[in-house]
């Protein structure tokens, strides 16, 4: 191996691979005839030829991808980061021991101080997952070639002078192999100067080619380049490697509507604004919309009224740049009917795990009939550059850049079934978010006490670009009409395979941590304990009016529903006890769904009435939790999912700091039973996956991964017998071989969808008996006219609980059949019956 890249692994920290498994690229968008294809193994662009815009092309990925463009009909880089590279995606180079060559021509495009260098990396690779070219464009290290302004042309570790006078504002630098074995590097400027160098011992070179700028440092000279070539024997073709221009799709389908939302790149001015929706009928393709690309977010939006759900249907995309037609295939699957409905949960993708290979390939294996990514799709640290805030324009390209690997990661597996992806506070560039209904904070106020101060303080177009591309296929938004500040809203309800789920922001909504507590730093972070309802307030806002407005509507909606879940970001309660490298003890976090309790409580109320059940995740470890609202375990069961990648560490370990706990489960699993935190929760925490404390493997990111606590969730809704599975699954889990390791302690757990209430009743009304299965019964209580319990029966029979003396209301049925039962009263006759 090289000396320069055997320093290069040596410094990545991160590397070396215990999971090695075949390359599984996807065939997409491969432009079967630009550029030169006709040669064996050999590539050569000019990129003249491309119009001007940021995003590159299918064959290439460039790291940060705002700082590279199409400029003039040249290639442009404009950034800072050290490193920074456009990778060639589709040639590499093999491990075959033969000759290649690479070559370009490119000059100086802006000096500062005279400090700089430039140039290609070739061989490169991630030793953590070496097969995968994606891994590659963020973690991988080569062999990197190029020249300093310093004056000196280099290979790897090695360096030699440049002639005096060497012009740096236009040169060609080639390197190329006959042998396999020495490496000859030259430069030759416009004045025809030159120099050479020779490298010996590359034969173990293997992996991307990619254009390179400020090697050596950060903040210095930045470069363009007019072509690239690259041939040879060495050179192996991978057109599966290719991504975009359509990137990925998300579709949702609901009560027989389509939503479907195309992902494009930043494509250019001169390039085509729309895309079209095709479906596959009697063999042929058939055209059935085309939709403007939104200029800002890129996506195009699809809606298919009274669509066929009965059978699988295949689809494409299709989308025209440089004269070329590309699509992009999936399947609209038949929706499921009365069976088990399987519901894969995941959440929280830092890039320590990217492309998390193995979880992808488990969820894969478990073929779950919908997904629900449930926030932090991205981190602002993600790609291992930081994001841009200002101005406008850049903010929204740093976040598409972000956002564009979580596509790369889980399109595949995304195209065939329907998505839910909402955002959360990474996503719209905060560590934490108190929405405030959308109010707008400026980048000065916001600076005084960072993510404790409530409102967005990224510019409204970019908030709507995030909900954009990962909110636009979800069903149509409840509530139309903007928030504060335009911000658009995305809560909405969704009915697929007997469930009914409400879909709403915890974050959106929810006021700040100024608005009870002053201070300076981290004044969301309670660190000694406090009274109980000191830190409550009647003037804070949880959901917001909207979506309590949403929810109450929805709890006795049961059309096409059988069970009904509330799927949100994170869990209504504050459970985890640490935090941070240090693992530092909270007393309580203001950021947590435990606050504020008050209006928190009357969420878990309402979704009671209905048994419905909670997925959510933002915790970086998985727990399984029952609610209490006014007594232990009187609310609903919660599953807060495993982080994708968690990044952050947590723990639940209220046993280490003597937290005082009763009904601990059967399991006698050790941090688990009931416990009261700082707001006055009572949480039963049935099960919790903690990390370990030596989670930092220096040499593997994909077991760094396992031991912080990664994974996903999965979920079945059984609708006939109305039980509910949960099991959680370990990032690196052999699903191959059926063990309990592969679960974290506790999982899997069933419960029944009716112990979504843990209410103690007082008594019953009537038994009611149906002529006809599976009615929607409501129980309404008179003196109040409030709804006690709204529910489709299973069955003919359903003995409704109360809670209180009084008399009730009894609706069962739908729409015109709906009858009322009045002044229904307690009954202590066990076989007092009411027939309808």
């Amino acid at each position: 191996m090289n000396s320069s890249r055997r320093k290069f692994i040596k410094n990545l920290g991160l590397s070396i691979p215990v999971v090695t498994v075949p390359f599984t690229g996807m065939a997409q968008n491969w432009r079967v005839n630009s550029p030169d294809l006709l040669a064996k193994n050999k590539f050569d662009i000019n990129f003249k030829a491309i119009k001007d815009r940021v995003w590159i092309g299918p064959e290439f990925w460039a790291v940060p991808m705002e700082d590279w463009q199409i400029k003039s009909g040249r290639l442009e880089f404009s950034g800072s980061k050290k490193a920074a590279r456009l990778h060639l995606l589709t040639y590499l180079l093999g491990e075959q021991n033969e000759g290649f060559s690479i070559s370009t021509q490119m000059g100086l495009l802006a000096s500062k101080n005279k400090k700089g260098s430039a140039g290609f990396t070739v061989g490169i690779k991630d030793v953590t997952d070496p097969d995968s070219a994606k891994a590659a464009c963020y973690y991988g290290q080569g062999l990197s070639i190029g020249v300093s302004l310093e004056g000196v042309l280099f290979l790897g570790d090695q360096k030699i002078p440049l002639p005096e006078g060497f012009n740096f504002e236009s040169f060609s630098l080639t390197a190329h192999s006959k042998s396999g074995n020495d490496l000859v590097v030259s430069v030759k400027d416009n004045h025809s100067k030159k120099a050479q160098i020779t490298g010996t011992n590359i034969e173990n070179l293997s992996g991307l080619f990619a254009l390179e700028n400020n090697i050596s440092s950060a903040n210095e000279s930045t470069f363009w380049w007019q072509n690239l070539s690259v041939s040879g024997d060495k050179v192996v073709v991978k057109p599966e490697n290719s991504f975009g221009p359509i990137l990925w799709t998300m579709y949702t389908l609901s009560n027989q509507k389509l939503k479907l939302s195309a992902q494009l790149p930043p494509v250019g001015i001169a390039d085509s604004k729309t895309v079209q929706l095709e479906v596959k009928r009697n063999n042929s393709w058939q055209k059935i919309s085309q939709e403007t690309i939104d200029p800002n977010s890129y996506v195009g939006t699809f809606v298919v009224e009274n669509w066929n759900s009965r059978e699988d249907i295949p689809y494409r995309v299709v989308y025209q740049l440089d004269k070329q037609n590309h699509s992009y295939e999936g399947t609209i699957r038949k929706e499921p009917a009365k069976k088990k409905l399987v519901f894969g949960g995941l959440t929280c993708q830092h890039w320590l795990g990217f492309p998390y290979r193995p979880l992808v390939q488990n969820l894969e294996k478990t073929n779950p009939d919908m997904l629900y990514f449930s926030g932090d799709q991205i981190y602002e640290e993600n790609g291992g550059y930081p994001i841009k805030r200002q101005p406008e324009d850049k903010a929204i390209l740093s976040y598409l850049g972000k956002i564009y690997m979580f596509g790369w990661a889980f399109g595949n597996i995304m195209r065939d079934r329907p998505t839910i992806c909402t955002p959360d506070d990474h996503d719209v560039f905060q560590g934490n978010l108190w929405g405030e209904g959308g109010e707008k904070i400026s980048f000065e106020g916001w600076e005084k006490v960072r993510d404790a101060h409530g409102g967005f303080v990224q510019a409204t177009s970019m908030i709507n670009v995030v909900n954009s591309t990962q909110c636009a296929h979800l069903p149509d938004p409840i509530d139309v009409n903007a928030m504060k500040s335009g911000i658009k809203a995305w809560h909405t309800a969704l009915n697929y395979g007997g469930v009914s789920f409400a879909i709403v922001s915890d974050r959106y909504f929810k006021s700040g941590p100024e608005k009870i507590i002053q201070g300076e730093g981290r004044i969301d972070h309670i660190i000694e304990p406090i009274p109980v309802g000191e830190l409550e307030s009647k003037d804070l806002h949880y959901l917001g009016q909207q979506q309590m407005d949403f929810l109450k509507n929805w709890v006795t909606d049961w059309h096409n529903a059988d069970m009904k879940v509330l799927l949100s970001q994170t869990l209504f309660a504050s459970v985890g006890t640490h935090h941070g490298p240090k693992k530092e003890y909270l007393t309580g976090d203001l950021d947590s769904g435990g606050w504020p309790k008050k209006q928190k409580d009357e969420v878990l109320k309402l979704l009671r009435k209905a048994y419905a059940f909670h997925i959510n995740g933002d915790q970086h470890l998985p727990f399984l939790v029952k609610y209490s609202i006014s007594e232990p375990q009187d609310g609903s069961w919660t599953f807060c999912t495993p982080a994708i990648a968690a990044g952050y560490p947590r723990w639940g370990q209220p046993d280490s700091v003597n937290v005082p706990f009763t009904q601990r489960p059967q399991h006698n699993l050790p941090n688990t039973g009931c416990y009261k935190d700082v707001f006055g929760n009572d949480n039963f925490v049935y099960a919790v996956g903690n990390p370990e404390d030596d989670f930092n493997v220096k040499n593997d990111r994909y077991l760094t991964a396992q031991k912080k606590a990664s994974g996903f969730g999965l979920i079945t809704f059984d609708t006939n017998e109305r039980t509910i599975k949960m099991e959680a699954i370990r990032f690196l889990a052999d699903l191959d071989k059926p063990s309990p390791e592969n679960h974290y302690p506790g999982w899997p757990f069933t419960i029944s969808q009716f112990d979504n209430d843990g209410r103690r009743a007082i008594g019953f009304l009537p038994k009611i008996v149906s002529t006809i299965p599976n009615q929607v019964l409501t129980v309404i209580k008179e003196d109040t006219d409030e709804i006690i319990k709204s529910v489709r029966i299973s069955g003919k029979e359903y003995q409704p609980k109360i809670y209180e003396y009084g008399s009730y209301t009894i609706e069962i049925g739908e729409g015109t059949e709906k009858k009322k039962l009045k002044n229904v009263l307690l009954t202590t006759d066990p076989l007092n019956t009411i027939t309808v």
